[in-house]
């Protein structure tokens, strides 16, 4: 399913006419980063048996649910300062996935964090890009683990690059009809992050895709403690809208 997804992502950029051969190369690039991602993570998990027989924590994972702008990134942080909890970090999730590291692991996280700027300091017109995007949506050491589900193909990059919805592939992404798939791979990227740096009592998760699909999240975690945010939708969609415009 993972890759059938990708690839379905991969040809609609290929097809669609609209898109430059700069916005081509980053989508694809960005879709071969994430795909590579995920196939070592399976085949790290693959090779080791802790990754499943070690148990995550009774107690959730803790989950901030909600449409996106309505104050989640807020609370996700004021939850964060739990020294008993555990979000991941933004390098967990996207530089160098594996082998997992402990927060503790002083030499490993500098490491993630220099490779992490590097890429940007070699890209002023990308930098610039993420500097006004940070003007509406503040970057934390922390981040919404809807990155680990982008690394199985759940997320909404088909919207903006589909060319033609009616295709069998695209159509079949589009409506949702299963993402049982990415809630697998997240649970076992979880998994894999608890054999390096368990938390004290629980996992803190945050992510708007989540509303989507309670059923799948509480399928893999029976012991999910979900909050729910509210705002306005008539503040919600212009601050939406200047995200997006960013």
């Amino acid at each position: 399913d993972i890759l059938r997804t990708f690839e379905s992502y991969r040809q609609s950029v290929l097809r669609n006419e609209y898109i430059t051969p700069v916005g081509r190369n980053f989508f694809l690039s960005e879709l071969h980063a994430l795909h590579t991602n995920c196939k070592r993570v399976l085949n790290y998990a693959a090779e080791h048996n802790e990754v499943f027989s070690q148990n995550l924590p009774t107690v959730g994972p803790l989950v901030v649910c909600g449409l996106a702008r309505t104050g989640t990134t807020l609370l996700y942080n004021l939850l964060a300062c739990d020294p008993n909890c555990r979000a991941p970090l933004y390098t967990d999730m996207t530089v160098e996935v594996v082998p997992p590291i402990s927060r503790s692991d002083s030499i490993g996280q500098k490491r993630r964090n220099d490779l992490l700027k590097s890429p940007q300091q070699e890209d002023e017109q990308l930098f610039e890009i993420l500097i006004q995007i940070a003007a509406f949506h503040a970057h934390f050491d922390i981040e919404e683990d809807f990155h680990i589900l982008r690394q199985a193909g759940y997320f909404s990059l088909f919207n903006l690059i589909s060319d033609d919805e009616d295709c069998t592939p695209e159509s079949w992404i589009h409506k949702e009809m299963n993402n049982d798939h990415a809630y697998d791979y997240h649970e076992i990227f979880l998994r894999m992050l608890n054999t390096a740096d368990m938390p004290k009592s629980h996992w803190l998760l945050k992510s708007p895709l989540h509303i989507f699909s309670f059923d799948k999240l509480l399928q893999h975690y029976p012991n999910a403690l979900l909050i729910m945010t509210h705002r306005q939708l008539d503040e919600v969609l212009p601050s939406s809208c200047s995200l997006t415009l960013a």
